[in-house]
């Protein structure tokens, strides 16, 4: 009895140590269900490979939101004679489930055709798959082709501009880049490259991080140092238009010192090219090398965070206001160091221990430093296209919190972008402000976002915002902008402290338009103008000259003030703490001609070293080396360097962004130029003049190709002028600002563009209007090396002019021409 009730004893504490235990595991399970505290998911996308020519290139990365036609200028594939274009998915362990597949024009508004495929080949860890596009496209002519994979869980969007052509100069530019790429890492192979260099004795050939066209042969094949590339490089077509290539090539390298020890390098050569029958021009050729940092004896020296070979614009560093923490990004990973602990920590980074590579080091996106705390806590931005994590396969901008204590990453907010990942970039960098407190400012896609990081709650400060109608001081603390679409025609402005949240409406007398004409440091400038004083010629608004010109300091008074009888203001350039004024005097009713520039020098020292923190030195070996500045003696043997333990979406915000107005049919044109957004304006010329020196292309925001410094004929002759310029002759008279009108006519304002540049219109076959005086006007309807053909609409005549003189005839006109091209 006595050893069945010591059996019985025994099987109850077992039974209550087993049932405390199961208790205590279920309320860990429950947490652990409920928490919302992760780390980073790895990447899970597929990644799709054209084949083109035998050779898979253009790596398309998935969406999991409708991105419309802003993926288009990721890449451009050229179709098979046949039209059947071969893919390789690299599935990474998904299961495919359903493949179809859209074609339509660039701008989206029309479709061409819509496929659904019924079968494909599965491999072990690919599938290949062919998509039978029809026979219903142009020659020659781009295409929107985009992608729907499924795998069973998720929808996911691919996409590619797709061309169809007989030629072979594609394929002809895309072995030349590669080649060249893989020539330049060798001193001797490199010797067959030499006659595509433009080598200039004044070029910059101290950093190994940028390296053009212009360089040394030996700054080409990095200064003598050995280097060894890794895997295989990706080969993507940027841009083809006729004659025109734009090739990008990614690759890594290792590059090892006298001492045995080696670097790892991102590389990216961007290459524009022109193809002819005797040979491939090279008309332009950049390369960009960023060397991954990483903590080791070598790079912890002295006082310094050696980051090695990089460049001004992959580098940024903040300190914490009592300078223990410096927070500082390299490439795209960001990274803290206690100065007084020792210990390195990497606070951000796509890149994972799990992947290939190829999707976590997918380089369109880029970190911003916001502020770094005494408490070691660092605010930072994320912004483009995610790699991994809870956004992966969506572009936007993400706000993000490092809690040293708590070793935790919190996400603060999220917005999403229907933008490319270099326009995001562009926006985050005009206009990502965080005040003291905690109201973050945000500019995207013409609306600025205020949201307070305190409660998440968020509202919009302005929106409709284009290019010129909106200022930023330098510190980034305050915004000025315009109410309405024109910007010559705004009865006021707005300025806001973005630290205090305090606003002013600014606006002249009755019958005055103000314009916004930018900040010195942070102290606003604008104008005034009377609306009898709008210079229009021709129909089309040239310009508002200003009567009056006011400085606007921090507290919001007027602490300047430029006006002189007469005197009319244009615009204003500010350059290193000097407003230089463009000016006009008034010569008729609503006719002004241009005078000398003005300039007004500020006493005070304007503009933040935006190194601050970063040093450099010039190595013997390796050229211009950066490094982030310690303020005490590093001891590579105590420094640790870890990774934050978790993510929190705890209390993360998600905003949904503000779409522009459809009303204004004003194109807005984009400017690209060696595979790269440079920026936009609705002012065709400014876009021209930033595409123009690296051989660029201009787009409208359709993406429909605009204008091509390099895909012009020596020779072009058109045929009745009158004829083929009807349809802009039709619009004329109404024409007032660039748009598209019926039939795919782009109608460009190409006012103050040079002879040269307007040369592409009548290339492409449209006769270009020069006006000549008021109302009346020539058509250039053709040219050669040496001459431009005139034809007189009233007269029908035709002569030749010399081009020389021509391009000073037009110069005296002011250059006011109108061009036209035609799209599908």
């Amino acid at each position: 009895m006595k050893r069945t009730l010591k059996k019985i004893g025994i099987l109850t504490v077992v039974f209550l140590i087993a049932a405390v235990i199961y208790f205590i595991a279920a309320q860990n399970t429950m947490e652990k269900e409920n928490t919302v505290y992760t780390a980073m998911n790895e990447p899970t996308l597929p990644v799709i490979y054209p084949e083109v020519n035998g050779k898979e290139i253009n790596a398309m990365h998935g969406y999991l939101q409708d991105m419309e036609n802003q993926a288009a200028r990721e890449s451009i594939t050229v179709l098979p004679e046949d039209r059947a274009l071969k893919l390789r998915i690299s599935t990474y362990g998904n299961t495919i489930s359903g493949i179809s597949y859209e074609v339509r024009s660039l701008s989206m508004d029309r479709l061409v055709e819509q496929t659904k495929l019924e079968s494909w080949d599965n491999g072990e860890d690919s599938v290949s798959v062919t998509l039978p596009i029809q026979n219903l496209l142009a020659k020659n002519q781009p295409y929107l082709l985009t992608l729907f994979v499924s795998t069973g869980e998720k929808n996911i969007r691919y996409y590619t501009r797709i061309v169809w052509t007989d030629n072979r100069y594609a394929a002809d530019m895309l072995q030349l880049a590669e080649d060249f790429s893989r020539k330049s890492l060798d001193y001797n192979q490199a010797r067959d490259l030499t006659s595509y260099l433009e080598t200039n004795d004044k070029e910059d050939n101290s950093s190994l991080g940028h390296v053009t066209i212009r360089a040394s042969f030996n700054h080409l094949t990095w200064d003598g140092l050995d280097v060894e590339m890794l895997g295989e490089p990706q080969v993507t077509m940027k841009e083809l238009d006729g004659i025109m290539g734009q090739v990008r090539v990614n690759y890594q390298v290792t590059v090892t010192d006298e001492d045995g020890h080696s670097d790892i390098l991102d590389v990216e050569d961007n290459y524009c090219m022109r193809w002819n029958e005797q040979r491939i021009y090279m008309m332009d050729y950049e390369r960009t090398a960023n060397q991954r940092f990483s903590v080791s004896s070598r790079s912890l020296s002295g006082k310094r965070i050696l980051l090695g070979i990089t460049n001004d614009d992959s580098v940024h560093t903040k300190k914490s206001p009592n300078a223990r923490y410096i927070a500082f990004k390299s490439g795209q990973e960001l990274w803290c160091y206690d100065q007084n602990e020792r210990q390195i920590v990497k606070v951000f980074s796509f890149e994972s221990e799990r992947d290939d590579g190829v999707r976590s080091r997918y380089d369109s996106h880029d970190i911003r430093i916001l502020s770094a705390a005494d408490t070691g806590n660092v605010t930072f931005l994320v912004y483009g296209y995610m790699n991994r994590g809870a956004h992966e396969g969506h572009v936007g901008v993400a706000l993000y919190t490092f809690d040293a204590a708590g070793d935790t990453i919190h996400e603060k907010f999220f917005i999403p972008a229907v933008r490319s990942y270099e326009q995001v970039k562009a926006d985050v960098e005009k206009l990502s402000y965080l005040s003291d407190s905690g109201m973050m400012y945000l500019l995207l896609d013409g609306t600025v976002y205020g949201i307070d990081l305190r409660s998440n709650e968020s509202m919009v400060v302005a929106q409709g915002l284009i290019e010129g109608s909106y200022g930023v001081s330098e510190d980034g603390s305050r915004l000025a902008w315009q109410e309405g679409s024109d910007i010559y025609r705004s009865p006021r402005l707005h300025l806001m402290d973005l630290n205090t949240s305090q606003k002013q409406e600014i606006a002249g007398a009755v019958d005055d338009y103000v314009r916004v004409l930018g900040f010195v440091g942070n102290d606003m400038i604008y104008g005034l103008g009377k609306t009898e004083d709008l210079w229009t010629v021709n129909g089309r608004i040239r310009d508002l000259p200003m009567y009056a010109m006011y400085i606007v300091g921090s507290d919001m008074q007027v602490v300047s003030q430029y006006e002189k009888d007469g005197i009319y203001i244009s615009g204003v350039n500010v350059e290193d703490g000097r407003i230089h004024m463009r000016q006009l005097a008034k010569v008729s009713d609503r006719d002004y001609v241009f005078q000398n520039n003005d300039t007004i020098v500020c006493n005070e020292k304007f503009g933040a070293d935006p190194l601050n923190g970063i040093g450099w030195f010039a190595s013997q070996d390796k050229g211009k080396l950066y490094f982030v500045q310690a303020d005490q003696e590093l001891q590579e043997t105590k420094v640790q360097a870890r990774a934050p333990k978790t993510f929190s979406y705890e209390n993360t915000g998600a905003l949904e962004p503000v779409k522009m107005s459809q009303a204004d049919t004003q194109m807005t044109f984009n400017a690209y130029a060696l595979g790269h957004y440079i920026g936009s304006s609705r002012n065709f010329k400014e876009a021209v003049d930033m595409a123009y020196e690296h051989m660029g292309v201009v787009t409208d925001q359709d993406q429909n190709l605009v204008w091509d410094r390099v895909n012009r004929q020596p020779i072009v002759n058109i045929k009745d002028p009158m004829a083929k310029a009807g349809k802009l002759l039709r619009y004329l008279n109404d024409f007032t600002v660039s748009q598209e009108f019926e039939g795919g006519l782009l109608m460009v304002d190409a006012r103050e563009c040079s002879l040269s540049q307007i040369l592409y219109f009548i290339d492409k076959g449209t006769p270009a209007i020069a006006y000549t005086g008021t109302d009346t006007y020539i058509l250039l309807s053709g040219y050669d090396q040496y001459n431009v053909t005139l034809y007189d609409p009233e007269t029908q005549e035709s002569w030749k002019m010399g081009m020389n003189d021509a391009t000073a005839y037009f110069e005296s006109l002011q250059n006011d021409f109108i061009c036209g091209k035609i799209v599908q």
